[in-house]
């Protein structure tokens, strides 16, 4: 596949080869993680088993979008824990890598693309365990891909990656509700209203990591999500949200792709769940968390965007030995009084803290283990759970 990098003052744009329809796959939240111990970190291994699986897709995917926290603390001393998903890419000791220069086959047929979420502006945590981040990227345009906006296009579509930025607020923030993405900068609104005039007769896809529209999903395994949605504008764009929805309504929009909420779910500007192929205008999609295995195959024609309902990676035996693994779903993820634990197995949950403690364990829990947390102070803890198949690790934050 013959490909041009084009650079301007802080956007680049990739030319693919034309053909009359594609397909590509869309993943969000990987949130690598270096945690302590051997073989630990499993939503690495979840990525490295979703991307063999995706080069195996029938049609054969054009390319993989990857929309933000591919890291789950990006400024974290020493690299932002980015290795520990670049070393399933092509080629995998890359330094400053240039856009499009990461693939998930050896062949390198099959490009991966990336933009920042707000993972990746985290540095470390605050003495109360509490995530504090920056405003600046350190180790991704290192690691992963340059800190810019930038197109991919081909005759038919063009597909806008766009930076929605670090958390506001971003230190010690009191409601996890009110941390939304500081959002798009005048210069950036006035890139995309040229991007889009310049290709207004293509099919027009944005992609970010915070969604303009939030609603009310389901988790990746289709059940209800169990964490309030108080309006659209929640974990949304602080800045220039409303002059982007008008954006997206002048210039007939197809989709704008995010992540960040863990959560499936398709919405119209107003906040109403609709179908994934509704055809009357924007759809603001939202799909799960990577390291749950969530993912969507998009394919596009002159005439449509087709979305698919929402998929599961690496479900099978026999793919790799992280889909042997237990699966776990941790949620509402921050949370204040209660905590549920969702697995696809028997298994022993421990908590721990994050230096290692442990502070409760819940031998042969089932499905779903409900957690009272009154009595645990604030603070970013462990979940492990054990199988005689391995260990699965996740992280949530108590506020």
């Amino acid at each position: 596949m013959k490909k041009q990098i084009l650079f301007f003052t802080f956007v680049c744009a990739a030319s693919l080869n034309s053909f009359a329809q594609f397909s590509f796959v869309h993943i969000s939240d990987m949130h690598v993680s270096n945690v302590p111990g051997p073989n630990s970190d499993t939503n690495a291994q979840y990525f490295q088993c979703a991307i063999k699986e995706f080069t195996g897709l029938d049609p054969k995917p054009k390319f993989v979008i990857a929309s933000g926290d591919i890291s789950d603390v990006g400024n974290q001393l020493p690299n932002g824990m980015y290795p520990a998903i670049t070393q399933y890419l092509f080629p995998p000791s890359l330094s400053y890598p240039a856009v499009g220069d990461y693939f998930i086959d050896a062949a390198k047929t099959i490009p991966i693309y990336f933009t920042p979420g707000n993972h990746e502006y985290w540095v470390a945590f605050d003495a109360n365990h509490i995530p504090i981040s920056n405003d600046t990227l350190f180790y991704y345009p290192k690691y992963i891909t340059p800190d810019t906006d930038y197109v991919i296009t081909n005759d038919n579509a063009v597909i806008v990656m766009m930076r929605s930025g670090h958390d506001s607020p971003y230190k010690n923030p009191p409601n996890p509700d009110s941390i939304r993405g500081t959002g798009l900068s005048n210069g950036q609104i006035g890139w995309l209203r040229n991007i889009l005039a310049s290709n207004s007769s293509k099919r027009k896809i944005i992609v970010m990591h915070h969604p303009p529209v939030n609603a009310a999903g389901t988790n990746s395994d289709g059940s209800p999500i169990t964490f309030k949605i108080s309006d659209t504008t929640q974990n949304s764009l602080q800045n220039n949200r409303t002059v982007f929805l008008n954006i997206c309504d002048s210039n007939h929009v197809d989709l704008v792709l995010a992540g960040h909420e863990h959560q499936n779910v398709v919405a119209n500007r107003k906040g109403d769940t609709i179908s994934e192929n509704w055809p009357y205008g924007t759809r603001y999609i939202q799909t799960a968390a990577a390291f749950n295995r969530s993912f969507r195959i998009i394919t596009v024609d002159a005439a449509f965007v087709t979305v698919s309902r929402p998929m599961r990676s690496c479900m099978g035996t026999g793919v790799d030995e992280a889909s042997r693994l237990p699966l776990i779903s941790v949620f509402p993820n921050p949370a204040r009084d209660k905590l549920t634990i969702e697995c696809n197995q028997k298994a022993m949950v421990e908590i721990l803290s994050i230096e290692g403690q442990l502070i409760n364990t819940f031998q042969n829990a089932g499905t779903k283990t409900n957690i009272d947390l009154l009595s645990l102070p604030g603070g970013v803890y462990i979940i492990k759970a054990k199988t005689s198949q391995g260990i699965t690790i996740r992280k949530f934050i108590k506020h």
